[in-house]
Order: structure tokens, then sequence, then C-alpha cells
């Protein structure tokens, strides 16, 4: 009761606007104060409030907080390292994990101080929904009011894989996993360490990516640690991830079903099961309706989409999945998006190069023009190139996004140019990532 009353207290000077003195939340970006006290609140309406969760208000909890790393086979994981971060799960605590996405930092899916244990962590706003992760269809029925025929379909045709399906949310779903939306985003990965781990945890485990929110996804477990280090419990290290993108978002909640995040399943593949299907503007590259990070007071962004019509209590509106808030999967240094064909984007880069002689430059290029690239020089050095593979080939490309932006921030880059490639296929994720990461801009 004490511990609550505490929490209680911090609730009523975090909404009245006031901040934990002396650089308190330092190396935690937050989505504001109000999504602290919203925080609080889950917390202390749930009558939990672990001793760790609200000390991490007021102090940086790395200071207290190791971080395990295990490492496991990606393929045929070790029982022992899967049950120790199992415990660790059904206890409470947060595990970053391999799926074939991106690593994902999980936690009891159910329980929802644990799941606050996510926001704390990453620094992330709480109207930006989580998936739940389950290990086998029957788990994913009992997280839903309908299970309709198109998601029996999918789930027949994709799971376990790169899918994530929005359905009508269960009373078993707590609100701080779905951002108060009435629906429940769902995805059985098919990484072996992953199932393995909803397995033996015998909860459904909420888990958006391992980063600090809005930063670059992790697709290997030393990004994991480079971000988040001190602020979870475990990583499981299972080496690189396949996909490199995170999952496809698929709202079935409606009466058509709508592609709110493109990734590892391309619209293509969703169409050859269902037919037509609407794409929300949100996924779409280069549009300008994604969820602002911030809003002005008194003013709400609208997602006007199926999945958003309801929203936290702080009056803000929820993003209508995870990956939709304007700057996101985004590197330190600034990035633009070099539009146009092989040819124009030489062109474009050329100039930008001339333009800004004395600015430190990245570019991620496709294989036709990382060459011309890699032979520019400027002044006393040479441009920083990272090559991601043919623009004929977005799978390739999908697979080395992060990686590549990581290593473009740690060369010192100031600006970095990624090239556009055509919307087909994997195309569109691809696509959807740089522009995301880009806040939209381009030359």
């Amino acid at each position: 009761m004490l511990i609550i009353g505490v929490c209680l207290m911090m609730k009523e000077k975090l909404e009245a606007g006031a901040a934990p003195k002396d650089g308190a939340m330092s190396g935690y970006p937050s989505g504001g104060w109000a999504d602290m006290a919203r925080l609080v609140e889950l917390m202390t309406g749930a009558a939990v409030c672990q001793a760790w969760g609200w000390f991490g208000l007021m102090v940086d909890v790395s200071s207290y907080k190791k971080t395990g790393c295990l490492r496991v086979n990606p393929e045929n994981p070790d029982p022992e390292a899967i049950a120790e971060a199992a415990v660790v799960i059904r206890s409470g605590g947060t595990v970053a994990f391999p799926t074939e996405t991106v690593y994902g930092l999980g936690a009891n899916g159910l329980d929802p101080a644990a799941v606050s244990g996510i926001f704390i962590a990453k620094g992330r706003p709480l109207r930006n929904p989580l998936i739940l992760h389950v290990a086998s269809t029957r788990q994913a029925r009992r997280l839903v009011t309908a299970w309709p025929a198109a998601a029996e379909r999918l789930a027949a045709r994709f799971w376990p894989g790169p899918l994530t399906l929005i359905l009508p949310r269960a009373p078993v779903v707590p609100d701080v996993v779905t951002a108060g939306l009435p629906g429940v985003a769902l995805r059985m990965p098919s990484h072996p360490v992953a199932l393995a781990l909803i397995d033996r945890s015998g909860v459904p485990i909420a888990a958006p990516s391992a980063n600090l929110s809005g930063r670059l996804s992790p697709t290997l477990a030393a990004h994991v640690l480079a971000d988040l280090d001190g602020k979870i419990d475990i990583v499981l290290d299972g080496g690189p991830t396949n996909v490199g993108v995170e999952s496809t978002i698929l709202d079935l909640t409606g009466e058509q079903p709508v592609l709110l995040r493109p990734g590892g399943v391309t619209l293509e593949d969703l169409e050859q099961v269902l037919g037509k299907v609407l794409v929300h503007d949100t996924a779409m590259p280069g549009t300008d309706t994604a969820i602002a990070d911030t809003e002005p007071a008194g003013q709400e962004s609208d997602p006007q989409g199926p999945a958003a019509d309801a929203g936290t209590s702080s009056g803000v509106a929820a993003a209508p999945c995870p990956g939709t808030l304007f700057r996101h999967y985004a590197p330190r240094a600034e990035a633009l998006v070099v539009t146009g064909d092989s040819q124009e984007q030489q062109v474009k880069v050329r100039h930008y190069l001339a333009a800004h002689p004395d600015r430190m430059v990245a570019l991620l290029a496709t294989a036709e023009n990382a060459p011309v690239y890699q032979q520019m020089q400027r002044g006393a050095g040479a441009v920083h190139v990272e090559a991601l593979g043919s623009r004929n080939c977005p799978e390739e490309i999908a697979s080395h996004i992060f990686s590549a932006l990581r290593r473009c921030d740690q060369a010192g880059a100031q600006v970095i140019l990624m090239e556009a490639i055509p919307l087909s296929g994997m195309g569109l994720a691809v696509m959807n990532r740089l522009y995301r990461a880009a806040a939209n801009r381009s030359i």
C-alpha cells in the first residue's frame, strides 16, 4: 500500500507538470510527462507498482539493473537458457529475443505492470500499441472475441511468420497493450527461439522492437545492448535476424481488410489469399498522415483508420498500430530519401554533395549505384557508402537497412542519403521504413 501511495503522489505531480530534478530521466527519450502520469495510473489501477518501475520514474535504472546476455543456438535453442528467460517473463521482467524480423523486447502480455516495464525501458509513448506474440492459433483465439474466416485463412498460410493480425480484443488483454484501442495485434513468429520462449513462458508475450523508442530496429543482440543495456533483464543472443524489417500489420476489425504497415508479408501475398486489400495512408511511403511524435497542446492527431477509433485517457489519439509515428526507425543523423531512377539519383547525389561540401555524408545505395558513389572524392576523403543490394531484389535490401543505418551513425555521418527503390513486393516495406527514418523528407 505504501508503494501504491507513492505512485499516486507521483501521478499527481506528473500531471501537474512537475519533472524529476537533476537530470533524473537521462537516457530515456520520453513521450511526455502526461505519458508517465498515464503509466503510473495504469500500474496503480491494477493495484500493482513494482519498486523498480516507480523508482525508474525518478532515477536512471541503468545504475541498478544488470542486463544478462545468453547465447542460444538460433535453430535449436538451449532449453536451460530458454527456461531461465521464461522465469524472467513469468516474474514480470523484460527479455529481448530474436524473431525472424528484428529483435523484440518482451514481457508478460497479460500483466499490466510487466508490460509497463517495456514502455519505461524504451521511453515509448503509451499511445503506441504493442503486438502480442503467441505460439499457436489456440493461444491467439483466447485473446480475441472473434476469429473470422479471413484470420483462419491468413494464419494457415502465413503463421508462423512475419504477419500481424488486428482482431477484436478479449477482456483479458490489458489496456496498456492496445493503447485503449478495441483491437489487439497478434503474431506467431517463426523464429525457433521466439517460439520456444513463448511456449515455455506459458503466456502471450508483448513485444515491440528492442530499441529506444523511435530509433533503429535491432537485427543483432549487440544492437539491443547498445540501446538498452542496464534497462532490461536479459538478452537472448540468437545471432542476426533474417527478414530485417518488422512484420506486416493487417487490420481485420472492419468490413474489409486494411494494410496498416507493410512488412515481411507483401501486399501481393495478402491479396492472393483475400482478394482486394485496402491500404491505409499510414502504410504508404512519403504520405504526411503518420501520427506525429507529439501534438501541440489542445490538439489531437487523427489517424482516421479502422483500428484507431479509441484513444488513451490523455486525450491524445492512439496510433493505429506500431510503427506509424511520424519519425520512426530513425538514425541519429539527418536522413533524406533520394527519389528517381538510378541515373536521376546519381545526379541528385552529385548536386547535394557539391552544395554541402562541409557536411559528412553517408549513402545507402543500391548495388547498381554504389560503385559510382564509392569513386566520389570530397576534400580529403571518400563518401561513406553502404551497398544494400540490387534495386531488383528488395528482400536483400530489407535485410540490411537497419544495420547499414547504424554503421552510418557510427561513421559519424551528419546526413544519410538513402536511395529509393520501386514499391512492388517488399519494396513497399523498404520505402515505408526509409521515409519514416527521414520524417518524409526527400530530394
